[in-house]
């Protein structure tokens, strides 16, 4: 790993703050995942909202703050610099945050807490692989495959463990809810760049809207005779012949 830092700012801030989290669920396990985890219950039921955020700092154990972090590391230091650090730090927390609302409604009556940044970090993976759909990425270091083909894989394998491991201890529903949200704010983000824009119309020209005016009043003089325009007219025409060098 490059020491810290050399990481991007919004990176290495997160990354200590999962160390912070580590360090704190270390101390005081299971009061601080009532508190500061998600608990689907409490926070849909009793509206403890604050879970949708604080949950993603907290981590059960040194390999489940290890590979997250690293997952951080990895992916932080490339999405950043292309997000821009405010805008890497309000996506991280609003794939966290999505991750936790579509958990909650997924199992609403829930007891267990759920910890850890891995909706989050799903919402980083689903990032790099918008923004660099055709790069090559080896899974496991081994089996390579373009960044767009992981994306679909690995939301696919969290979908089916969704439905088909329920009780196994990993909350895949988060993980599949921030590759979700993150995926879905980048393509409404490019739809709305894309979106056509509608040219502003052309201011018009005095000039032409004054001749298109004496050629209405002229043609009004051919069809009726002088007696038909009234003294707002006359005055116009005049004022026009006069500029011009005539008298109307």
């Amino acid at each position: 790993m490059a020491p810290l830092t050399e990481l991007p700012p919004v990176t290495r801030w997160l990354a200590g703050l999962f160390f912070a989290g580590w360090l704190a669920e270390m101390f005081f396990g299971t009061r601080l995942n009532v508190t500061l985890g998600l608990v689907p219950f409490l926070f849909a039921g009793q509206l403890w909202l604050w879970q949708a955020f604080t949950y993603i700092f907290i981590h059960a154990s040194f390999w489940h703050f290890f590979v997250n972090t690293f997952m951080l590391w990895m992916l932080g230091r490339m999405v950043e610099p292309e997000m821009g650090s405010r805008k890497f730090l309000l996506y991280f927390l609003v794939c966290g945050a999505a991750a936790a609302v579509f958990t909650a409604a997924w199992n609403p009556n829930s007891l267990t807490p759920v910890i850890g940044a891995s909706g989050a970090i799903f919402g980083l993976l689903g990032a790099f692989a918008f923004l660099h759909p055709d790069t090559t990425v080896y899974i496991y270091f081994v089996f390579p495959m373009k960044a767009r083909t992981m994306a679909v894989l690995l939301g696919a394998i969290e979908f089916a463990l969704t439905l088909t491991r329920p009780g196994s201890g990993i909350s895949n529903v988060t993980h599949l809810g921030g590759l979700a949200a993150g995926l879905l704010w980048l393509w409404g983000e490019r739809r709305w760049r894309e979106r056509p824009v509608r040219e502003a119309a052309p201011e018009p020209d005095p000039a032409a809207l004054e001749q298109a005016e004496i050629d209405r009043l002229l043609e009004k003089i051919s069809r009726k005779g002088q007696d038909a325009l009234n003294s707002s007219e006359l005055a116009r025409l005049d004022a026009y012949a006069r500029r011009k060098g005539g008298r109307a």
